[in-house]
């Protein structure tokens, strides 16, 4: 999605809105270390203060990872605010999960 002429992206405020995640990772493996070092960036920048992570180890709770429908890690689950939205890998495209969390907005 590109802005349209005249048009700049701007990261969304937070507001009074706190950011629910949920990220399921496997062990220490590369990818999850990864997802979690670049939530833990993006949280840090972007919404500051009105986060929290909720990192479930699907090697020690497998039953959370099958309750949640979860079949590959690194999963990160938005869980609030609605609608909940489910991003796989190891969130290294700023951009794109950016974008799939909600906290872009294109200003005019």
């Amino acid at each position: 999605m590109k802005a349209r002429k005249g048009e700049r992206r701007r990261y969304a405020k937070p507001g009074n809105k706190t950011y629910v995640f949920r990220l399921f990772v496997a062990g220490n493996e590369s990818n999850s270390s990864q997802a979690r070092q670049n939530l833990a960036r993006l949280c840090e920048e972007h919404i500051k203060g009105h986060y929290k992570i909720d990192a479930v180890d699907v090697l020690k709770d497998a039953t959370a990872a099958h309750k949640n429908n979860v079949l590959v890690t690194p999963t990160l689950i938005l869980i609030k605010p609605l609608p909940k939205v489910t991003v796989l890998g190891n969130l290294n495209d700023t951009k794109q999960v950016l974008a799939a969390l909600r906290l872009t907005r294109v200003e005019r």
